[in-house]
């Protein structure tokens, strides 16, 4: 057998598995979506985590903050590029289908910006940005974090995503986010 092989086989046994955890989280906050402040909200930080949210950081820390702030910007840029990166060939990879698509009675609340569901796109970049702009200006740790927490929980609740997709996508996030900062650190501060 060549690795290729075993490789989508591996992949394509993962892409359709959810687990009971999995499975009750998401049908308990699927009954959170009678109320609708509470979807409009989540809609509304789901959409934030498209690019609007770390540009105006960005432009902010540009604009306001001093020499290192703007190299952190920099560095975040450089985070957000190897996320989509990683995350899109992770999603070709593996082509685990949306919950939508899966489960008859669930609905995505936002169409999805692509086709496969793992790992998270919109996490796993909102783990980078608090990885890689939290490292180097740790005072934005507090507004990051939150925010990213906000926007994987949005995943989930909007139907796009299983909640491995977004635990995965944290984890990878932070630890792409963490790792550019850390060589930005070494090399321009």
């Amino acid at each position: 057998m060549s690795d290729s092989y075993v490789q989508k086989r591996f992949f394509a046994g993962y892409a359709h598995y959810v687990t009971p955890v999995e499975a009750g989280l998401m049908r308990r906050l699927c009954w959170l979506r009678d109320y609708p402040w509470l979807t409009a909200s989540f809609k509304f930080v789901s959409r934030l985590g498209d690019g609007p949210l770390w540009g105006a950081i960005g432009i902010t820390l540009l604009l306001l903050g001093r020499n290192p702030e703007r190299l952190a910007v920099a560095a975040a840029a450089v985070s957000a590029m190897a996320a989509v990166g990683l995350f899109s060939l992770m999603k070709r990879m593996i082509r685990r289908p949306r919950p939508f698509e899966s489960w008859s009675d669930l609905s995505c609340l936002l169409p999805p910006p692509d086709r496969f569901s793992f790992p998270s796109g919109h996490t796993l970049t909102a783990f980078a940005m608090y990885g890689s702009l939290g490292s180097l200006v740790p005072a934005l740790v507090p507004l990051l974090l939150t925010s990213a927490v906000l926007i994987g929980l949005s995943r989930v609740y909007l139907g796009a995503h299983y909640p491995t997709d977004v635990l995965v996508g944290g984890l990878l996030g932070t630890l792409l986010g963490r790792t550019v900062a850390w060589g930005w650190d070494f090399l321009f501060i």
